[in-house]
């Protein structure tokens, strides 16, 4: 099908590509070589090698033994695969999650070429996507919120290319997607595909099409085909898990502030509206973008709403609706707007693509050099900070531990004496430990081998002065913990005061 609009010149495709293409190398380079950042993106990788490891890849397990309750475990099951397949690596833990960004990515650039009819205009929406910040970082971090993405984007785009192709495979697009979401995140996924999709109905009045076109009987037969058994399986296993995951992860943490019932972390409280400020950080300098749109009079909006079959509507409404939901919670994080990203980048396309039709046009738009150029500043400081030394280093604990790893002997061990570090699980493939209590650490000092002791310099200046006499301090790291190796020497540590 021939273009309905403008498209790129060789010179501006040369540039979007390059531009789409360095940005994935530089994730995959950081894919490869930057360490696991606590506590995130730690935890979820340790979760996912112990899952490996213990056999059970029905509940997630916080430590060994101890249920995971607060999210679906389609991610670990996928960093899980990756570790199974590569080894308990950077690689292992987040290749499918690269791979997940990548096919959010297609399912971008192919709504965009739908939509404008330009192959050209589909680069562009991914490399706007790619290259914003948070979808950049989220695209190869082991975390949930990727495959949450992979979701929505596939159930909006099917759910829009169903409506426009009469396609039948895009119609079990749509509940394959809500399928994804809510083994990755939860009913969360209904919650933010099903509004948008309801209004963007309602001012249309497709509802004729949206029964004829969307498989309704057996497509939520799919969808619940794929997704029940996990939650029934889930909560036969550890049961209270659907009253905690449902009730207390769904409702009472975005509806009560600083919500005490999280077993895993602590609440995020946020003055209210915090959402859109997290948007603006997350999609910056291509949030400037936006100023090109101009300023039009209710009824040229209308018409621009509505023109392609309501295509402007259904993209604002799906970059709204995230931020419009999330305006109230208190409990947030930043990674929060990352389902409107998709959605944003394409709206950012559409702008770009209707400036270029004018005879003149203007010099203010989406891909204008100077966000180009600051898009590439942030990315190139992002790969340049994962090799950063202390204290611009991220926080991470693999440098201590090959720290340990270079300097141990058989029977020895690595105890941290402070707040728990996934990443040095991760690292030691489990053989970390944590605690804070004083006996426990005389008790260790007593067993076999030398005990390496990971404390932050600041708290080891605290210990009983026989207990500090018993160390050597290896090395720290900026902000992170200091490793000590304790002497041959076992000195008596019962008439030590405590």
């Amino acid at each position: 099908m021939e273009p309905l609009g403008p498209t790129l010149d060789n010179k501006s495709r040369r540039w979007v590509l390059l531009l789409l293409g360095g940005v994935v190398l530089c994730r995959l380079l950081l894919l490869l070589f930057a360490p696991m950042w606590d506590p995130s993106e730690a935890r979820y990788a340790e979760m996912s090698r112990v899952m490996v490891q213990s056999g059970d890849w029905i509940t997630p397990q916080f430590a060994p033994g101890v249920p995971f309750w607060a999210k679906p475990p389609l991610s670990m099951w996928a960093s899980a695969a990756g570790i199974a397949c590569f080894g308990p690596n950077h690689f292992g833990a987040r290749i499918f999650t690269f791979l997940a960004a990548l096919g959010v990515l297609a399912m971008v650039a192919r709504a965009a070429h739908h939509e404008f009819r330009s192959t050209a205009m589909g680069w562009v929406a991914a490399a706007l996507l790619m290259a914003s910040p948070l979808f950049y970082y989220c695209s190869a971090a082991v975390m949930t919120d990727l495959f949450l993405v992979l979701g929505t984007t596939l159930t909006m785009v099917a759910f829009r290319m169903a409506l426009e192709t009469s396609s039948r495979g895009w119609g079990y697009g749509f509940f394959v997607g809500l399928s994804i979401g809510l083994l990755a995140k939860g009913p969360l996924t209904l919650v933010l595909a099903g509004p948008p999709i309801f209004v963007y109905c309602l001012f249309t009045c497709q509802w004729r099409h949206v029964w004829q076109r969307i498989p309704w009987l057996s497509g939520t037969l799919l969808m619940l085909l794929v997704a029940v058994p996990w939650y029934l399986l889930a909560e036969n296993h550890t049961p209270g898990f659907l009253d905690y995951f449902i009730v207390g992860e769904h409702i009472r943490r975005f509806t009560v502030a600083a919500w005490a019932g999280d077993k895993y972390g602590s609440a995020h409280s946020k003055p209210i509206g915090t959402i859109w400020l997290f948007a603006l950080l997350a999609t910056f300098p291509w949030c400037c973008g936006l100023l090109a749109a101009p300023l039009r009079q209710w009824r040229h909006f209308c018409s621009w709403a509505m023109a392609s079959n309501g295509c402007g509507l259904y993209l604002l409404l799906w970059a709204l609706w995230p931020l419009v939901f999330f305006t109230p919670a208190r409990n947030i994080i930043a990674t929060y707007p990352l389902p409107a990203l998709p959605a944003i980048a394409l709206l950012l396309t559409e702008i770009y693509w209707r400036r270029s039709a004018l005879a003149q046009p203007p010099r203010w738009h989406p891909l204008h050099p100077a966000l180009v150029g600051v898009s590439a500043t942030v990315v190139l400081l992002s790969v340049l900070l994962a090799f950063a030394p202390p204290p611009f280093a991220p926080p991470t604990e693999r440098e201590l531990v090959y720290c340990y790893q270079a300097h141990r002997a058989p029977n020895d061990c690595l105890l941290y004496f402070q707040k728990r570090k996934f990443s040095a699980e991760f690292y030691t493939q489990g053989q970390a430990s944590t605690t804070d209590s004083l006996a426990v650490l005389r008790q260790r000092m007593q067993g076999p081998g030398r005990l390496f002791l990971a404390i932050d310099v600041k708290h080891f200046a605290l210990l009983p002065p026989a207990v500090q006499a018993s160390f050597t301090l290896l090395g720290h790291w900026g902000k992170q913990s200091g490793l000590y190796v304790q002497s041959d020497a076992i000195p008596n540590l019962t008439i030590d005061s405590p």
